[in-house]
């Protein structure tokens, strides 16, 4: 890639880097005055007994398993998409774009960060089924950014694209 392109690989990867930054500032000053750990299984949060919240007749023995299941199925979808366009798209019979080389560093950072998601998503759900207060703030805010990152980079890398195709 010619050096002229770094500048562009540098601001795809500031602006990665801040998306993630923004969401989990965010999540964490939205809950800084919850107290004790999060729950991640409805029954959980249904036997605690919170005033002032309704919970569905499901509450009362649902867990976060099936949900599980649909992250991680949407997960790899994000990653098969992402991935085939970052080694598919594009020619090698001409220069890329600049905004190409950059849509595609940001679709590799969504990448990383949905496969963090995922990854600290399975192990923080099992130290939950140990311990139900071990999903603290640091952790709820760190898996929700990862997750919320992953997703808001694979739509900025595909509006970047779509910039430099109409471009």
């Amino acid at each position: 890639m010619p050096i002229k392109n770094w500048p562009v690989l540098g601001i795809s990867s500031g602006a990665a880097l801040f998306v993630f930054a923004v969401f989990w500032s965010g999540f964490a000053f939205i809950n800084r005055h919850k107290r004790g750990g999060f729950f991640l299984d409805p029954q959980d949060s249904y036997a605690e007994g919170q005033p002032g919240r309704e919970f569905p007749l499901s509450a009362q023995q649902g867990t976060f398993e099936p949900l599980l299941k649909h992250y991680i199925g949407v997960a790899q979808l994000v990653f098969t998409v992402a991935a085939g366009s970052i080694a598919l798209g594009g020619s090698n019979s001409q220069p890329m774009p600049v905004l190409v080389a950059g849509a595609k560093l940001v679709l590799a950072w969504c990448i990383l960060y949905g496969v963090l998601f995922c990854g600290l998503l399975l192990w923080r759900y099992d130290e939950y089924g140990q311990d139900k207060a071990s999903f603290t703030l640091f952790w709820y805010s760190l898996v929700f950014a990862l997750g919320f990152s992953c997703l808001l980079c694979f739509v900025l890398g595909y509006l970047a694209w779509g910039v430099a195709v109409v471009l």
